[in-house]
């Protein structure tokens, strides 16, 4: 029996029952007011004996002694700002393990999930941990939390293609058009000249009419991507870039995103090639039609990545049906642009170090000056070491990172056995130039973190 006195409470329960059962409770909880009605309730329950004159301070001294508790010290590390980025609060929450974040079912992207596990895309979107069920019967996918090795980050969503409705749902907004009010509403708000003078008088427009205009208004179209929203490391946050179309728009804002961190700036862009080559080689990539994924950029004050996020929408082309994820979208050819939006990105964040380093009188990186326009460069011309890619990376991707060589030499080899060994069986992926091209960007990306302070 605890017969210690601290803070006016004395216990009157065993301590093999209370420490694991108050341990378990602080575990499944989920904030800081729960736990304190949590003891509350003990209270209340008589498990403690309070003096008849409870003083104030005994709450102050408790509040210290939650907060102290491991759960909570564990707690206030998981930091989800991209969930505010995209606007989907409701859709997260904190995973039962540290490094892990819970995200609704989505039938469609759990699909995607298994299929990416086995591909070379594996090292380059969050670890698929499987399913989770709430307290509340809820269904989750947990995933890796991407910013969990991160210090105050700062974090960029792209959304990446020229498209973000998939064909099926503009055809069902084709079926029965009616005109609607809220979407005219809208529409007005951004731009009152966008309606013509039908809707105007009419004072709605149809779905279809503002999904495709929608796309319209900023860089989808024209770039085959956009940016969704940017959160700087002191936790400022911008989302207002609905109308940001032009070229020097798209760079005036990378620029503000990455001032003071032009460390960032070399990453990314290596980041975004190795990602470019292997999507090109991507069993996934050559059978999916990827509308509204997302490119995820973050960086601190040492690190700096990019991740593929969000396959609610991403679906499998029909039989006998291929894309090249480059041609110009027309309804019925599936073709999604994404190879248009990272080919712009690396070009725009290319442009942009080479005036940064001017500015500052400084030489521009080497990945910049050697960043390719051309989605097929081969870059195993460059001089890389390979043994590089043996490196330790950094913290942050040490989950992701480590199954790369293995994956990459599979595919590169041919020796499907090492992928086996690693990562489970996976389908037989095409060797070629491209796949040297993914190794050798990962090469060098290993060779510059290695360097990196920890």
């Amino acid at each position: 029996m605890l017969q210690q006195r601290r803070n006016g409470f004395r216990s009157k329960i065993s301590t093999s029952f209370f420490l694991p059962f108050v341990r378990g409770r602080l575990r499944r909880g989920k904030h800081v007011l729960n736990n304190l009605f949590l003891i509350k309730e003990f209270l209340l329950c008589g498990l403690y004996e309070t003096p008849e004159k409870f003083k104030p301070s005994g709450w102050r001294k408790l509040r210290n002694i939650v907060q102290w508790t491991p759960f909570f010290q564990t707690y206030k590390k998981q930091r989800y700002p991209w969930v505010q980025l995209a606007g989907h609060q409701g859709n997260f929450k904190a995973g039962p393990e540290q490094g892990t974040v819970l995200k609704k079912l989505c039938p469609k992207e759990e699909d995607c999930f298994r299929v990416l596990m086995k591909d070379v895309l594996r090292p380059y979107v969050p670890e698929y941990k499987g399913q989770v069920t709430s307290e509340d019967g809820e269904l989750y996918l947990q995933l890796q939390d991407l910013l969990s090795d991160f210090n105050q980050p700062c974090v960029m969503d792209c959304k990446v293609g020229v498209r973000t409705y998939l064909e099926e749902e503009l055809s069902k907004a084709k079926e029965k058009p009616k005109l609607r009010k809220d979407m005219y509403e809208k529409m007005i708000q951004i731009d009152p000249d966008a309606p013509s003078e039908e809707e105007h008088k009419a004072k709605g427009v149809t779905k279809p009419r503002y999904m495709v205009w929608r796309e319209t208004i900023s860089s989808t179209a024209t770039l085959g991507f956009r940016i969704e929203g940017i959160k700087k490391s002191d936790g400022t946050s911008t989302k207002d870039f609905k109308t940001t179309k032009s070229r020097q728009q798209i760079k005036q804002a990378f620029r503000e995103f990455v001032n003071g961190f032009q460390h960032a700036m070399p990453r990314y862009i290596q980041r975004l090639q190795a990602i470019r080559a292997t999507l090109e080689c991507s069993d996934f990539f050559r059978t999916h039609e990827v509308i509204g994924s997302s490119l995820l950029f973050v960086h601190d004050h040492y690190h700096a990545s990019v991740w593929l996020i969000d396959f609610a929408k991403t679906v499998g082309l029909p039989e006998n049906q291929q894309i090249d994820h480059s041609s110009t979208w027309t309804v019925g050819n599936h073709e999604d642009g994404y190879l248009i939006g990272i080919n712009n990105l690396i070009e725009i964040f290319t442009e942009l170090d080479a005036e940064m380093a001017a500015e500052t009188s400084l030489t521009p990186s080497s990945a910049s000056s050697s960043a390719s326009l051309s989605p097929k460069r081969n870059l195993s011309e460059s001089n890389i070491d390979d043994s590089a890619s043996g490196s330790t990376m950094r913290a942050g991707e040490v989950v992701l990172e480590v199954i790369k060589p293995a994956k990459i030499a599979a595919v590169v080899d041919n020796q499907p056995k090492l992928v086996a060994d690693e990562a489970g069986p996976t389908a037989e992926q095409p060797s070629g130039s491209l796949c040297t091209d993914a190794k050798a960007m990962e090469g060098k990306e290993y060779a510059d973190d290695a360097q990196e302070p920890r």
